[in-house]
């Protein structure tokens, strides 16, 4: 049997394992790109694309590429969840901040120009 601290190795060595197939494999893309840019276009992008794609399901398989693949299949389910609001809903709410941005715009202008002419006011006294 293996003792915990030999597992902890082993599964460490897999990561190392893992990233470093990853990296090799992006620049292997890399080089292909410089080197080969005189191939046909298709060909040239679909070697790219496969290359790309193969570090994408390695990188499935890393402990973090797992917790990305779960995170999206969540996220997926509670965008489900959502209760989108209907067209009328929706213009009703659109009007209604509408109304409020410009009453309250108003409200801030003429609180403004009061507050300027008070100023201009008081500053006037002193000359």
């Amino acid at each position: 049997m293996h003792s915990n601290g030999n597992l902890k190795k082993n599964t460490k060595k897999i990561k190392i394992l893992q990233w470093s197939c990853i990296f090799i494999i992006l620049f292997i893309s890399i080089i292909y790109n410089i080197l080969f840019s005189d191939v046909i276009f298709i060909f040239h992008i679909l070697c790219n694309l496969c290359l790309i794609c193969s570090a994408f399901f390695v990188f499935l398989y890393t402990e973090t590429g797992k917790k990305m693949l779960f995170l999206i299949t969540e996220s997926k389910n509670e965008i489900k969840k959502i209760i989108w609001p209907n067209k009328k809903e929706t213009l009703y709410t659109t009007f209604i901040v509408s109304i409020v941005t410009v009453v309250m715009s108003l409200v801030i202008w003429g609180i403004d120009n009061i507050l300027f002419h008070l100023v201009s006011f008081i500053t006037n006294l002193r000359l």
